[in-house]
């Protein structure tokens, strides 16, 4: 069994489409799950609601791109603003998983320092695995 991360590009919009979300992580149930409560303390860090919620399937839709991108930014503010030596553990692998998931979402990078994105194909590709 596993969880997926997907996409409504619909949400409050005038054409009022459901049903074509568009998938942009599928992944199991426990990491699933274990991602998106480290989204949950992401967004109570940095004060910042991330566009993601559940779903009633147990899935998780980002149905607000701004407010990941929001969230994103405010954590690249923080990566670029400390060199604490627990940070590349605890840090940022989790916010190359989230710059995948707005590339795939919106279908552009957004602008992240050289060395997140020097090994960001590797965790796109874990993604995709």
């Amino acid at each position: 069994m596993g969880m997926d991360y997907e996409y409504d590009p619909w949400f409050l919009s005038e054409t009022l489409e459901e049903g074509r979300n568009i998938l942009l992580w599928e992944v199991g149930l426990n990491a699933g799950q274990l991602f998106f409560a480290q989204i949950q303390a992401f967004e109570k860090i940095f004060r910042q609601p991330s566009g993601f919620y559940t779903y009633l399937s147990g899935d998780v839709i980002l149905n607000q791109p701004a407010q990941l991108k929001a969230l994103i930014e405010a954590m690249l503010g923080y990566y670029n603003a400390t060199s604490h030596p627990l940070r590349p553990i605890l840090f940022d692998s989790s916010i190359q998983i989230l710059l995948v998931l707005y590339q795939r979402a919106i279908g552009e990078w957004l602008p992240a320092p050289a060395a997140l994105m020097a090994t960001i194909e590797e965790v796109e590709a874990v993604m995709t695995g």
